[in-house]
């Protein structure tokens, strides 16, 4: 970045223009066109190309931190891609949604979803320096957005065992904390379902879809120690007492050879020891009732009643 005339002090990377203006920058240098503007009233430094998903949301979001009054916070969708939550697809972000803490006044500007609530000092944090609402506040703000088994999803998200974000604990305080009445149903329920053993949103869909239904709910993540090969494989929804494993091959499966090498060999493993697998990938979440019919038919023929 060229300035004809020296600058100031140096850029941070987001800044106010009034912020700017306060610490002597002229109007010639915030006009310079390597200077991008993520909102009016704002400035930011061009993004390195490091490559990063999601750089540019960031800097967005520290750009217009500096334009938000005391105490509020990123929120909602806004903070849950922060957090890496996994929302569904067409849950993209075009609007920052950002909790002013009551009495204030939401915000109201351009690409900006403002809210006003109740928001206790400890339900706000930092991310990379971005003031965001903690996991736990931002699960419950997401309830009225999302349908059960999604939020479900994000719930399994936070509680994995091997990576914890939260605790079932912090979860159900938050629940009883939340101002807004109309989602607490909703996380009521998803509590009772989640699971801190579902490793992946698709898993956690189908898993909440049948334990929602008349068949038995399977177990996630088990861990089968095999007699034959000696090896510990962990299966990703299953029915130990039919032998019957559910297997999600996202698409990496497909495309990375030592996957799909791998894959073969477990499949081969575990049916040397009276395993089915039943497989499904990212088309059967679109039309989950056939596989709910399908995963019945196999159940029934290794001897499920009903």
């Amino acid at each position: 970045m060229v300035f004809r005339k020296p600058i100031p002090q140096p850029l941070p990377t987001a800044f106010s223009v009034a912020d700017a203006y306060a610490h002597g920058f002229s109007r010639a240098q915030l006009r310079n066109r390597s200077l991008l503007v993520p909102f009016h009233g704002t400035r930011a430094l061009a993004l390195p190309t490091s490559g990063e998903p999601q750089a540019e949301f960031k800097m967005r979001c520290r750009a217009l931190a500096t334009r938000m009054p005391s105490g509020a916070a990123f929120s909602h969708r806004t903070a849950a891609i922060l957090h890496q939550m996994p929302l569904p697809g067409q849950q993209t972000n075009q609007h920052f949604e950002v909790t002013v803490p009551a009495p204030g006044r939401a915000i109201r500007r351009r690409g900006v979803d403002g809210h006003c609530s109740f928001l206790a000092p400890d339900c706000v944090g930092t991310l990379a320096g971005i003031p965001v609402t903690t996991v736990e506040r931002t699960w419950c703000d997401l309830a009225t957005m999302l349908s059960l088994p999604d939020l479900v999803a994000v719930a399994d998200f936070l509680l994995w065992h091997r990576n914890p974000r939260t605790t079932i604990a912090r979860l159900t305080t938050a629940v009883g904390r939340h101002p807004s009445r109309s989602g607490r149903p909703a996380l009521r329920s998803a509590l009772t379902l989640a699971s801190d053993h579902s490793q992946s949103r698709p898993e956690s869909l189908v898993r909440v879809d049948l334990a929602l239904s008349d068949l038995p709910t399977p177990v996630a993540n088990l861990e089968l120690h095999l007699v034959i090969t000696r090896r510990v494989v962990h299966l990703d929804l299953a029915y130990p007492e039919y032998k019957l494993e559910l297997e999600y091959h996202g698409d990496q499966h497909r495309t990375d050879v030592r996957q799909w090498r791998s894959d073969v060999r477990r499949a081969n493993d575990i049916g040397d020891e009276g395993w089915q697998t039943l497989q499904f990938t990212g088309d059967d979440l679109a039309d989950l009732p056939s596989l709910r019919r399908r995963v019945e038919r196999r159940l029934r023929s290794l001897g499920w009643d009903g």
